[in-house]
Order: C-alpha cells, then sequence, then structure tokens
C-alpha cells in the first residue's frame, strides 16, 4: 500500500500518532487521583473567532459551576486551531499526547471535526462538539468517539421548515442562496432546499474569509431574487455581507439560518433588525422563561462584560453534559467516559439534554427568533433575539434511520 506523503498534515499527524502509540495506552482509574484535564480547540484567531471565544467562555463557567469530578480539580487546557481543519488535528495530537486530556470538547468547524472524526481511533479520547452543524458528524460519518450537543443543519432546516408553515409568505419569496463553500456551507444549503416549497432562482458559494462580496451582490440583482438565504459561517463574513449588500440598496428579506453571535448584532446595529431564523441555537433574552438561564447570563455579563451568544449557550450546556458524565463514570477509561455520556441527562440553560445512543446526537431543539431592538439597554445590548417560538427536540429531530449513520 502506498504510505501517505509525508508533505501532506495527514502524512504528518498519523506519523506522528505511530511513533507515540505507547502514550495512548487506556487511561488507568488511579488517575482519578490527579486532575482531570480537558482540552477545547476552538478558533480564537481568524474568520471564526467570534464564535470560538464565545464558545471558550461557555466552556469556563461551565467548569467554574461545576470545578471538580469525584473530588478532584477540572482544569481545562485551550487551543486556538483557526478554524483550519489540519491544525484542528494537530491541536488535538498535541492536547492528548501532551496534556494527556480525558476529553476533547470544542469544534467550531465542521471540516476540522470531521477531520478529528476519521482519527478518533487513534485519538481515543471522546470527542464532543458544541457547534459542527454538517450532517455527516453524527450521520454517515458517525463514530463511537464523537458526540454533538448542538442542532444540525437538518434540525434547523425542520426548524426553518416550521417557520415557513407560521410564515407562508416565505415561500412566496424567489430565494438566491449565498453560502461559504466548504463543508458546512454545502451541507446547510442542501439542508435549506429541501424545505417543501421553497423556490431557489441562484446561488453564489465563496470561500471563508471573504472580504469583498460585490460579485455576488451582482449575481443576487440579476437573479431576481426578494429574498437571501445565508449559509455562511457566523463569523466576520456575514456582517460583512450584510453591511456590503445594504450598501450596494439590496433591502431583501434575509434569513441567517441560526442566526449570529450577539457580539455580531451589537456590531451591525440597525442592519441586523428583522432578521428571522427557526434555527436559532439559544438566546439570552430567553431568560425571562428560563431560571437557569438568567442565572447563567447574569454570570457571563459578570464576567466578561457581554450577553452570551448562541455559541457560548452551547458551549456552556454541552460541558456541563460531558461534566455530568465524567462525574457518573466508573474511571477515566475511555470506554467508561463514553458509556457514561450515552446514559448522562441534564438539566441545562437549553432545557433538557441527553445523548441519542444510537448516533450520538444530542437531544436540543432551536428557537424561532427576530433580531429586534431593545426598549433600554439590557446587560449593555442594544438588540437580540427575540424567542417567538421555542421549538422542542420531538419538533425538529431526525429519526436515527434518516441519519444516515449505520451504527458503531
Amino acid at each position: 500500500m502506498r504510505q501517505a506523503k509525508t508533505g501532506s498534515w495527514i502524512g504528518r499527524a498519523v506519523g506522528a500518532f505511530a511513533l507515540a502509540s505507547a502514550a495512548l495506552m487506556t487511561p488507568s482509574a488511579d488517575a482519578w487521583a490527579e486532575d482531570v484535564v480537558l482540552g477545547a480547540i476552538v478558533p480564537l484567531t481568524g474568520p471564526l473567532a467570534p464564535l470560538g471565544i464565545d464558545m471558550r467562555n461557555g466552556y469556563e463557567l461551565a467548569i467554574k459551576d461545576a470545578p471538580t469530578i469525584k473530588g478532584q480539580p477540572v482544569k481545562l487546557v485551550v487551543e486556538d486551531d483557526r478554524a483550519d481543519a489540519a491544525a484542528t488535528l494537530q491541536k488535538a495530537q498535541k492536547l492528548v499526547l501532551e496534556d494527556e486530556v480525558k476529553a476533547l470538547v470544542g469544534g467550531a468547524s465542521s471540516a476540522g471535526v470531521l477531520g478529528l472524526t476519521a482519527q478518533a481511533p487513534r485519538l481515543n479520547v471522546p470527542i464532543l462538539t458544541t457547534n459542527s452543524q454538517a450532517v455527516q458528524v453524527t450521520g454517515e460519518q458517525c463514530s463511537r468517539f464523537v458526540f454533538r450537543t448542538n442542532p444540525n443543519d437538518a434540525m434547523m432546516a425542520n426548524g426553518n421548515k416550521l417557520l415557513t408553515k407560521a410564515r407562508p409568505d416565505l415561500l412566496q419569496k424567489k430565494w438566491f442562496v449565498v453560502f461559504h463553500d466548504f463543508v458546512w456551507g454545502k451541507s446547510n444549503k442542501e439542508q435549506f432546499a429541501k424545505i417543501p416549497g421553497i423556490t431557489i432562482v441562484g446561488e453564489a458559494g465563496r470561500p471563508l474569509g471573504t472580504a469583498d462580496w460585490s460579485s455576488a451582490i451582482s449575481q443576487i440583482q440579476a437573479s431576481g431574487a426578494d429574498a437571501i438565504y445565508l449559509a455562511l459561517a457566523v463569523g466576520d463574513d456575514m456582517p460583512a455581507f450584510i453591511r456590503q449588500a445594504r450598501s450596494f440598496g439590496i433591502k431583501d428579506f434575509m434569513l441567517p439560518p441560526l442566526g449570529m453571535p450577539d457580539s455580531m448584532l451589537q456590531a451591525l446595529g440597525d442592519q441586523a433588525e428583522g432578521l428571522i431564523t427557526g434555527g436559532l441555537f439559544g438566546s439570552w433574552m430567553y431568560e425571562d422563561q428560563n431560571p437557569a438561564l438568567k442565572k447563567f447570563v447574569d454570570e457571563y455579563y459578570a464576567a466578561y462584560q457581554r450577553v452570551p451568544g448562541p455559541q457560548a449557550i452551547q458551549a456552556y450546556a454541552g460541558m456541563r453534559l460531558l461534566l455530568a458524565a465524567l462525574d457518573k463514570a466508573d474511571s477515566l477509561d475511555t470506554d467508561a467516559i463514553i458509556a457514561a455520556l450515552e446514559a448522562t441527562e441534564v438539566d441545562t440553560v437549553t432545557g433538557h439534554l441527553a445523548i441519542r445512543k444510537e448516533d450520538h446526537q444530542g437531544t436540543v431543539g432551536t428557537y424561532v427568533a427576530e433580531a429586534a431592538k431593545l426598549d433600554g439597554s439590557r446587560y449593555g445590548a442594544a438588540i437580540g433575539w427575540k424567542v417567538i417560538e421555542a421549538l422542542p427536540w420531538d419538533a425538529v429531530k431526525v429519526e436515527v434511520a434518516e441519519t444516515g449513520c449505520k451504527g458503531f
């Protein structure tokens, strides 16, 4: 068999794992006598940094609220992968081999998570993502090592399908799809196209990090579209597109499938008002209906002087599930942690959360929400995601037989 080229990131990673295979032995039960070390891989720099920073903050606060496992301190080691799939694997390798983490969390990029999935048996630790949305993660490429606690693209599409039922005028519109031309953008736009009654008149794919959207805007203007679906990763690119489109005089209705971090809403200001989504991960404004969320929002604001975005909310919920599973596990053996994750349920800021054993998808819902101005500043925010309806797991879930996961 031909060996992988040593110059490729996969080849280097596989080679490194082969040389260090002894370091990947299953941890012994006496590891409970040491700090419980967890690794977080998030983008702290680059175009997806707003997501990664929110995720890191959510993880940190979850550990602050549950700082020990069976009496031993929990330590979080955070690595910046810049949302680059090669860097994601390299950081994972470092965390496992050098920091000896018991589990990995993070995954702002679906491409990065799928890269980890391919190497999961070599990493030999549970991997829990709280942001990756590509269906494949718990679908065709599902793995016994990989867990997801956030909604996936198909679930968000189900949420947006319910939105179109409540807003039939959206089915009368001619849609243009702007998407990031990588794993997540392609997955998301494919799920949107499956919504019954949706008419798509054009699409434009651009790479992550696009600064000038003028060519895509010209395509929109020529298409006759009167609505725009934004299958754009919610980093710096999405507000850049919205600003430029509005400056070109485009007033079309815009639907971001999962919303965007609240820090971006504040930056967009009036230009964000009226954005609607059926696939929002979470909203701090729902604190009036959820005492646990209210407590988290207060804590988050005290720590970071801003409101938590959807990714921070999901990160906190996912980490609380992981911490509860670790406390429930018989040992720090990888198999024991996996078994505990499959059997653990928690009540957290997103409501009741558990893992579906058959595909490791978290039983979480979405929210129909609109970006709305606030009557007065709350936590320093002038605009936020006003929840129109909370959609529970049973309303948006995809049945196991339809996920593509063939079992572990």
